[in-house]
């Protein structure tokens, strides 16, 4: 091969690896809500985990019902585009550096930076055996790929990092003064997310739990409690759209 050839060849190798660059920075920056759309606009699949785990994750962000289902509610979220996200807090929590509400009602975890949402997650909670309690909490320790004691007996124990653990690979343990061993961790079920189902810890989908491991620090305070509770400790979280003024009956009362 001559020179202009090598040339060549390496001009669209360079193209080529660019072009990849570029699908994988857009796929990786492209929000929940537009990757829905694009998923319902060419037939959703609950049963692909990467699109229910989207629409799990909108529902979160948007503070709908976190169910997975695709119903009016997450519809409406899904088209309207004079939609309000609020969430109102305490001023505790404001000056707090970092702090955790966990919506039982709605099934979302809300990460709160200095008063502001940083982040919400969808999760899975207790079932009706074994409820997530409502309390105020406290991370006490972090844990990479924990051990899974299989409830006092009642279950096999399974190692830390096994595929089949139901912590997945992380785990933050929840302070014991009054409840003992619940925690925020990972699953071995993923299509669990969304639902009452565990023994009363709260599950997240792996990725976004190792991704809140990195950033949340021990003695980070967590209140959990459904939403009539939690408006008892001054927390809000909702949707609400905004009326938008028809401009042609403007113009008919006599506004330009």
């Amino acid at each position: 091969m001559g020179t202009i050839g090598k040339w060549l060849s390496l001009g669209i190798m360079i193209l080529f690896i660019l072009v990849l660059f570029i699908e994988i920075s857009y796929a990786g920056t492209i929000d929940n809500g537009s990757l829905l759309k694009e998923y319902v606009s060419s037939g959703y699949e609950e049963n692909i985990l990467e699109q229910r785990n989207t629409l799990l994750r909108f529902q979160a962000e948007n503070n709908l019902f976190v169910d997975g289902l695709i119903g009016e509610m997450t519809q409406k979220a899904l088209v309207e585009k004079n939609k309000k996200i609020i969430d109102i807090i305490p001023e505790e929590i404001k000056v707090k550096e970092w702090f955790i509400v966990v919506n039982k009602t709605k099934k979302i975890l809300t990460v709160y930076n200095n008063g502001e949402v940083y982040k919400k997650y969808p999760i899975a909670l207790g079932k009706e055996s074994t409820p997530t309690p409502d309390y105020k909490f406290t991370i006490i320790n972090k844990l990479k790929n924990p051990y899974w004691g299989g409830m006092g007996g009642k279950f096999k124990p399974v190692r830390g990092g096994d595929p089949n653990n139901p912590l997945g690979k992380r785990w933050l343990g929840l302070s014991t003064e009054r409840y003992r061993g619940y925690g925020i961790h990972g699953n071995s079920d993923p299509y669990s997310i969304g639902r009452y189902v565990s023994a009363g810890c709260i599950r997240m989908i792996n990725e976004d739990v190792e991704e809140l491991f990195e950033y949340i620090p021990i003695k980070t305070e967590v209140w959990i409690g459904t939403e009539e509770v939690l408006e008892e400790w001054g927390i809000k979280q909702y949707i609400e759209y905004e009326e938008i003024l028809d401009v042609c009956l403007s113009k008919i009362i006599g506004y330009n």
